[in-house]
């Protein structure tokens, strides 16, 4: 099973829209995809988050998201000034 990383370091460069090309373009190939957002920051519980969008842009993946933090920040200041746990 191939796993694939995309990051960036800023934020609306299009790290969503290119995981929700890949699931796609992966998708058409007949494979199954997951999607894995470790952290998603500044949405509140009941919006959708990141991963949801990847689902509604590519098709039928599995989303999954690890931690959700309130403050559109970076996901360790984000945790912090939560008094969250951070994603290791």
């Amino acid at each position: 099973m191939p796993v694939l990383v995309i990051t960036g370091t800023g934020t609306e460069i299009g790290k969503t829209v290119t995981t929700a090309a890949v699931a796609a373009a992966a998708l058409a190939a007949g494979q199954s995809v997951a999607v894995l957002k470790a952290a998603q920051t500044g949405v509140r519980p009941d919006e959708r988050g990141d991963a949801d969008e990847v689902v509604r842009l590519a098709g039928p993946v599995t989303p999954a998201e690890l931690a959700r933090y309130p403050e559109p920040l970076a996901p360790g200041t984000a945790a912090r000034r939560a008094g969250m746990a951070p994603v290791h």
